[in-house]
């Protein structure tokens, strides 16, 4: 991939993180974009936690599901999840909850995506998620002539 095809990433990411509601609400930021790979964070509020104190396995789950989209909207254009797995492996406690996303197949009707969803507590990373994820394009991919 191109700068212009990761230039156009960024822009269809933030306009997506703009626009959507519920990413605003969760106060996901993105961290690193590459081809084919996505980081976000968020930081842990107390009205994103269950009962025991750690962050709800829906908060997990949607920054292994919004990950694994934005990873493979770098190589794939616009995207939707068609579904994922979720094994969530330890409580996600701590200040700040991120997530990496990266692409392990790239295809014309299928991208799948490996995420890992980390709590920081302290300064230290604890795995607390993985995801496997099928992504699939629903815009065309980007055209390396205009990036878009």
């Amino acid at each position: 991939m191109t700068d212009p095809d990761l230039s156009a990433a960024r822009e269809r990411l933030r306009l997506a993180a703009e626009t959507s509601g519920f990413t605003r609400f969760m106060g996901t930021r993105l961290k690193r974009l590459e081809a084919g790979l996505a980081e976000i964070e968020l930081d842990l509020r107390p009205d994103l936690t269950q009962h025991h104190g750690a962050a709800h396995g829906a908060v997990v789950g949607y920054l292994a599901d919004t990950v694994s989209a934005w990873a493979a909207s770098t190589l794939a254009g616009d995207v939707v999840t068609s579904e994922y797995k979720l094994n969530l492996l330890a409580p996600a406690r701590g200040e700040v909850l991120w997530a990496r996303g990266e692409v392990l197949r790239a295809g014309r009707r299928q991208v799948v995506v490996r995420a890992e969803v980390y709590a920081r507590s302290g300064g230290e990373d604890t795995l607390v998620a993985a995801a496997l994820a099928s992504i699939t394009p629903v815009g065309g991919r980007p055209s390396r002539e205009t990036g878009t």
